[in-house]
């Protein structure tokens, strides 16, 4: 499998967010179908299996949610174990995507305590998306995405991904910091697809 370049990999990655972000440019600010931007690509069998009970459709944003002074300001680049601080029983709360961290702190609803996805709050969830295992297993696992083959496989892979990050940028705003881990992802091995489905959907 030929390995890109760290430029060619930021340039990949951006030409694919771009693209997902210009579908998301066209809907209005938490449209129900928004999430199918990011799952439209796959087919209705492979959506099956899923685990989170509550989860997986849309969920209207609640009123008059009490946010911490420090929503949406940006964090720099920490570590997991930092970002495991902001779980679902904090007054801030965060989420990974790929290296990308989000403030989903507006969404206690979601991420909160009682939430269908409590437990994916204070957590990196890329290999979740990659390998369509909704668990909190799939919680902090760290692998060079780009070491996934064939290549074919693995660009089908990143872009559904990539889809997710920009969900999340279109559901929570920018970004706030990044996640360490993938600072020097081409440092990581590669993943054991073997475990994972053949797509993902969360």
């Amino acid at each position: 499998i030929h390995m890109p370049t760290p430029y060619q990999r930021e340039n990949t990655r951006m030409m694919i967010l771009e693209g997902f972000r210009a579908q998301y440019k066209k809907l209005k600010k938490s449209d129900p179908s928004a999430a199918g931007v990011a799952t439209n690509q796959y087919s209705s069998a492979e959506t099956q299996g899923l685990s989170i009970q509550g989860g997986h459709q849309y969920m209207p944003r609640p009123s008059k949610v009490k946010l911490p002074k420090s929503f949406r300001k940006q964090v720099g680049v920490i570590d997991a174990k930092t970002l495991a601080k902001y779980n679902c029983n904090a007054e801030r709360i965060l989420v990974s995507v790929y290296g990308d961290i989000f403030d989903v702190s507006d969404r206690p609803d979601k991420y909160g305590p009682d939430g269908p996805y409590s437990w994916m709050a204070g957590h990196d969830l890329t290999w979740g998306f990659v390998s369509g295992r909704d668990t909190p297993e799939q919680n902090d696992k760290y692998y060079d995405m780009w070491k996934i083959a064939p290549e074919d496989f693995r660009d089908k892979k990143l872009q559904g991904l990539l889809a997710w990050v920009a969900f999340y940028e279109y559901e929570y705003g920018g970004t706030v910091g990044k996640l360490k881990e993938y600072q020097k992802e081409a440092g990581l091995k590669g993943p054991p697809m073997e475990q994972a489905e053949e797509c993902c959907i969360m």
